[in-house]
C-alpha cells in the first residue's frame, strides 16, 4: 500500500512529508477532479464486531461444522463498516447472491469489512463507495476472498496486508483510487491471485514487500498500471521477491482515465512493472497496448517521501536482480514493449518473448545462463525520478477523475452451490 491518506494505514501514513502532498492535493481527491469537502477522517468511526450487528445485518447461522462457522448473509443493501475480531477465527461469511448482497459505504464509511482473524473467508457479495477499503485482511493468515465484486473505493478492493496462505479468485475490482488487489508485507506470502478481474482502477494489483505470491489467469483491464510488485522500507519485509505472474491478459495500462491516490503513480503507463524486486518470474502473459512500457524493470527508492525539501531520494535503492522475463507476447506498447532500467542489478534476464521494440536495443537473449545485461539510462530517467515528481507529473498527464465518478459494473456470476 503505497499512498498518503490520513483515512488509509501502511506505506502512505509514514510518507516523509506526506502532510505536505495532504495540503497541496486535499483529504478527500489527492489528484481527482470536483473532489468532494475533505472529511473528517481523524474522527474513528466505532468499529462494530460482527456478532454485534448480526440483526442489522440479518446475518443466520447457515451451519456450523467443527472449528467452522458459516454465517450466510441475506440480500439487501447494508452499511458496512464490520469488524471480525481476533478471537473469531475461522469463520465463513457468505452471501446469498453476489449481486443483491451489497454494502454501502456512501462515502462516509471506511470499509465494508475488516478482518483480524485468522482463517476468514468472505465470499459471494458485493461493495461500494468506501472511503479506505471494500475488503481488508490485516495480519490474518488463511484468508479466502472469493466472488467479490467491489467499486469506487478510495483505497482497495481486496486488501491484504501481513497475511500468509490465502486466495483470491473469481473476483471484479473497477474503480479503486489505490489499487484493485494488495497482498504484501509477507514473507512468505503463500498467496494466489487467479480468475479475477481488475479494471479501471489506478493500479490492478499492488504488492509491496511480497515473497511468493502468485498471479495467474487474470484480466487486467485499463488499469493506470496493471500489475506491479514493489519494494519501499516504509513497509515491513523489504524486499519484494519471487512472486510469479503467468498467464495473465494485461492491456490499456494507462490509455483510460482512472482515479488515483498512490505514490506508485509514477509507474502509470506500464503493463507489467518489477519494481524493485528480486527473483520474479514473468512468463507466458499478454500484455497489449500499454501506454508506455509493456513490461518493465527498474530499481525503486529506498522510501517514498513526499518531502519537497528532500535534496536526494533517501537510501540506496532497491536494485531488482535475477528476474526472469520469458515466453510473453508483448505489442502496441507505446514506448517500448521491453525496457530494463539503467542501474538494476545483475541477473535479469529477458528471453523468448514475442515483441518489438525493447530499451536497451538487444535487451533479449537466448538464454538466461550469466546473463546480466546493461540497462537503458532513458527508461532509468522516467521510472526511477522522485516518487513526488513522478506523481505530480501522471496527475499533470491523466487528469484523474474522481473514484466516485467511474461506472458501475455489471453483474457477475455468482459463486456456484458448494463453492
Amino acid at each position: 500500500m503505497l499512498v498518503r491518506a490520513a483515512c488509509v494505514r501502511g506505506v502512505a501514513q509514514t510518507l516523509v512529508g506526506a502532510s505536505e502532498l495532504e495540503r497541496r492535493h486535499g483529504e478527500q481527491g489527492v489528484g481527482e477532479e470536483g473532489a468532494a469537502q475533505r472529511p473528517d477522517c481523524t474522527r474513528e468511526i466505532p468499529a462494530v464486531e460482527l456478532e454485534e450487528t448480526l440483526d442489522v445485518m440479518r446475518l443466520s447461522v447457515h451451519r456450523v461444522v467443527p472449528a467452522q462457522a458459516r454465517r450466510l448473509l441475506d440480500r439487501g443493501t447494508y452499511p458496512g463498516g464490520n469488524v471480525v475480531p481476533p478471537e473469531k477465527p475461522d469463520l465463513t461469511i457468505v452471501g446469498v447472491d453476489r449481486n443483491d448482497v451489497v454494502l454501502d459505504g456512501a462515502n462516509v464509511r471506511k470499509n465494508g469489512i475488516v478482518v483480524h482473524a485468522d482463517g476468514v473467508s468472505i465470499l459471494n457479495m458485493s461493495a461500494h463507495d468506501f472511503l479506505e477499503n471494500a475488503f481488508y485482511w490485516e495480519s490474518a493468515d488463511r484468508f479466502r476472498a472469493s466472488y467479490l465484486t467491489a467499486w469506487n473505493v478510495r483505497g482497495y478492493g481486496i486488501y491484504v496486508e501481513d497475511g500468509s496462505d490465502g486466495t483470491l479468485d473469481h473476483d471484479y475490482v473497477s474503480g479503486a483510487a489505490d489499487a484493485a488487489y494488495y497482498v504484501g508485507e509477507c514473507r512468505p506470502c503463500g498467496a494466489t491471485i487467479e480468475n479475477v478481474v481488475a479494471t479501471l482502477s489506478a493500479v490492478g494489483y499492488s504488492g509491496t514487500n511480497a515473497t511468493g505470491v502468485v498471479i495467474r489467469d487474470s484480466l487486467w483491464d485499463r488499469n493506470g498500471a496493471g500489475i506491479v510488485p514493489n519494494t519501499y522500507a516504509n513497509e515491513a519485509l523489504p524486499p519484494q521477491a519471487r512472486t510469479t505472474v503467468v498467464g495473465n491478459t494485461i492491456t490499456g495500462s494507462g490509455r483510460a482515465r482512472v482515479p488515483i491516490r498512490t505514490a506508485l503513480a509514477g509507474f502509470v503507463g506500464i503493463g507489467i512493472a518489477i519494481a524493485g524486486g528480486n527473483e520474479n518470474t514473468i512468463r507466458g502473459n499478454r500484455v497489449t497496448r500499454s501506454e508506455r512500457y509493456g513490461i518493465a524493470v527498474f530499481s525503486t527508492a529506498r522510501f517514498v517521501t513526499f518531502n519537497p525539501h528532500a535534496r536526494r531520494e533517501p537510501g540506496p535503492p532497491w536494485r531488482p536482480r535475477g528476474n526472469r522475463v520469458a515466453e510473453n507476447v508483448v505489442t502496441g506498447s507505446g514506448w517500448a514493449d521491453l525496457a530494463l532500467a539503467s542501474g538494476a542489478g545483475s541477473g535479469n534476464c529477458f528471453t523468448a518473448n514475442t515483441a518489438g521494440r525493447t530499451l536497451p536495443g538487444r535487451l533479449q537473449t537466448a538464454t538466461c545462463a550469466g546473463v546480466s545485461p546493461s540497462g537503458d539510462r532513458g527508461v532509468a530517467s522516467v521510472v526511477m525520478a522522485p516518487v513526488r515528481r513522478m506523481f505530480a507529473e501522471t496527475l499533470r498527464r491523466h487528469r484523474p477523475p474522481p473514484y466516485t465518478s467511474m461506472p458501475v459494473p455489471p453483474a457477475q456470476q455468482s459463486m456456484p452451490a458448494g463453492g
